[in-house]
């Protein structure tokens, strides 16, 4: 059949992600989180406020993680000044959102420190963070956390109200108007994207694995509906209609004409138009696929950008 290809482009979509044949991991698939470009820090966000990457577009994949650098004080108190990458994750097939979490408020009784001051003491500082608004006085100017020492407070103003021992201060999170840009890595070795339709199954399934390749058209897959071999094929009549025991390929010539994939090694792919076909950049002839006669040529093939008129990109994730 010519050299197979290689098994790194083999699918990881479908849990549990092991290569029937030989036990081993089947592919990779999808990217992790590259950066998170701040575009406004925002004002007023505590230190306690949190990151979260939404899950991975691909089931099973890992959730990217990030911690957040906060000025507690000085002149960006309260802005978001970096965000880095923890765990950049994996499964991601376009950019996560990235949510921020601002902390809970927090109610606690001043036990000392009322008067024309910016240090008193609370019965409790559990859940209060650096940066968070300080509200009860009664008149006066209420001031943010800026240090935490025991249960002693430092606020970044002086109260000039008339705070009591009887008052219930209350410190919240009132950050607001941080935006960014999320990227997502794009050198992660991606797998093969695949509709596949089982001889046991009952419809065509996409987003299955490619399991192991058997010839340069058979391949044994595993989808939602189980596990079984399948050919690869353009699919019946105009539409294209994928019949049981079948898979389609997608490939997309440089001028974004689109083939189903016939035949596939490791350096070249035999490919009929699908779409396009006026300005298909391949170069086709006639020729019969069991039984079938089809209009196509051979070609190279890549997971990355197609080039010139030789060369077809896989579709991938």
């Amino acid at each position: 059949m010519g050299r197979p290809i290689n098994k790194k482009f083999f699918g990881n979509k479908i849990t549990p992600y092991q290569n029937h044949a030989t036990g081993g991991k089947t592919g990779v698939g999808g990217e992790g989180v590259a950066a998170v470009a701040i575009t406004n820090s925002g004002t007023n966000y505590s230190v306690g406020t949190t990151g979260a990457f939404s899950a991975p577009n691909i089931s099973g994949g890992v959730q990217a993680t990030a911690s957040l650098e906060i000025a507690g004080t000085g002149a960006n108190r309260g802005k978001i000044m970096s965000v880095t990458i923890v765990n950049a994750g994996t499964g991601y097939t376009s950019p996560p959102t990235f949510t921020l979490t601002t902390a809970s408020a927090v109610t606690s009784t001043l036990n000392s420190g009322n008067g024309a001051v910016n240090t008193f003491t609370v019965t409790t500082t559990t859940g209060i963070a650096v940066g968070m608004l300080i509200a009860g006085a009664q008149t006066g100017s209420a001031g943010y956390v800026a240090a935490i020492n025991g249960n002693v407070i430092t606020s970044t103003v002086a109260n000039n109200g008339t705070w009591t021992n009887a008052t219930n201060l209350t410190f919240q999170d009132n950050g607001s108007g941080f935006t960014k840009t999320v990227t997502t890595t794009s050198n992660r070795q991606n797998a093969l994207s695949i509709t596949s339709f089982l001889t046991t199954g009952s419809s065509a399934v996409a987003n299955g694995d490619i399991l192991k390749q058997e010839s340069s058209r058979r391949y044994l897959v595993r989808n939602s509906q189980g596990v079984g071999q399948v050919k690869l094929s353009a699919g019946v009549g105009a539409a294209h209609t994928l019949t049981a025991g079948n898979m389609h390929l997608i490939a997309t010539d440089w001028g974004g004409a689109t083939y189903y994939v016939m035949k596939l090694t490791a350096h070249k792919a035999t490919v009929v138009n699908r779409t396009n076909t006026s300005t298909a950049l391949i170069s086709t002839s006639t020729f019969v696929i069991g039984g079938v006669s089809y209009t196509g040529g051979d070609c190279g093939w890549t997971l990355g950008a197609a080039t010139g008129t030789n060369l077809v990109t896989l579709s991938s994730l």
